[in-house]
């Protein structure tokens, strides 16, 4: 199962020959090579008039922050997997039952009108690289990075104007970009949070279609309800008190969604063939 670690760009600094530093910016999951956005630089660009989610279109998991859990529980099984580069939990938004697989995201681009998307999907083509300070003493500087596919001068709004000043149409996309952002780091803090109480357990999720082979996804994680129903009162109204209880049984509520999941699997493998 592949599924998407933290929305943001990796930067992973390296010596400079004759000092300094270089930035090595690894993409997101499904992102082409991003860079950091310049106003004069990306001048004239923006982006096309209808989304285009053909990028995503090989994720069958994808990054949703709490905040997102009360809106993705309808449409998404909601699961728990480990970033492979930091080991920390991150939830995830299940879109397939395969590998490269998303139900959701039709042959021209065109996510389904009846499910909601997840702002991982909706911020693209931007994200936010950490840039780690100096001997890792200093505080990470953020950087907001694109990728240069996402953008097109055929647009009706471009973001910045030739002198490089913000127009309006990037003035809302950075508060998307930001409102991600936090979202992330509010998330991390819930996901340390479950990890310390020793409630996350892994689980295999198996489809058995009617016709096919059984599909097994691998390495996710759930909240464990007897683990949860056994914490001390404190610790259960400090949850409720942060919201935090809300979307973990958002999160565990969001499970049942792995059977529509198989309806729709089935569905298109119908159609497709």
């Amino acid at each position: 199962m592949s599924v998407a670690p933290e929305p943001l760009a990796n930067a992973n600094p390296s010596a400079r020959p004759g000092g300094g530093r270089r930035v090595r910016l690894q993409a997101p999951p499904g992102y082409g090579a991003v860079v950091p956005l310049e106003p004069r630089q990306h001048a004239g660009l923006g982006l096309p008039a209808q989304p285009d989610y053909r990028w995503c279109a090989g994720l069958n998991a994808v990054y949703v922050s709490a905040a997102e859990f009360g809106r993705a529980m309808h449409d998404y099984p909601i699961a728990l997997a480990r970033v492979p580069h930091s080991g920390e939990f991150q939830p995830v938004a299940i879109m397939g039952l395969r590998s490269g697989q998303n139900l959701f995201v039709d042959a021209q681009g065109r996510w389904r009108d009846d499910a909601y998307v997840p702002a991982y999907c909706r911020r693209y083509p931007f994200c936010i690289a950490e840039i780690p300070g100096e001997d890792h003493v200093d505080a990470p500087r953020r950087l907001v990075c694109v990728s240069p596919d996402g953008l097109t001068r055929d647009t009706p709004a471009p973001l910045f104007g030739a002198d490089g000043s913000p127009n309006s149409a990037w003035k809302a996309l950075h508060g998307l970009i930001e409102r991600v952002e936090a979202a992330r780091m509010q998330t991390r803090v819930l996901c340390r949070r479950l990890e310390a109480l020793d409630l996350l357990r892994p689980f295999d999720a198996l489809a058995l279609p009617r016709k096919g082979p059984q599909q097994r996804l691998h390495g996710i994680y759930r909240v464990d309800e007897d683990r949860l129903s056994a914490l001390p009162a404190r610790q259960l109204r400090a949850l409720m008190s942060k919201g935090e209880l809300r979307a973990i049984y958002a999160h565990l509520l969001s499970l049942e969604n792995f059977a529509r999941l198989l309806d729709r699997a089935t569905a298109h493998a119908t159609a497709s063939g």
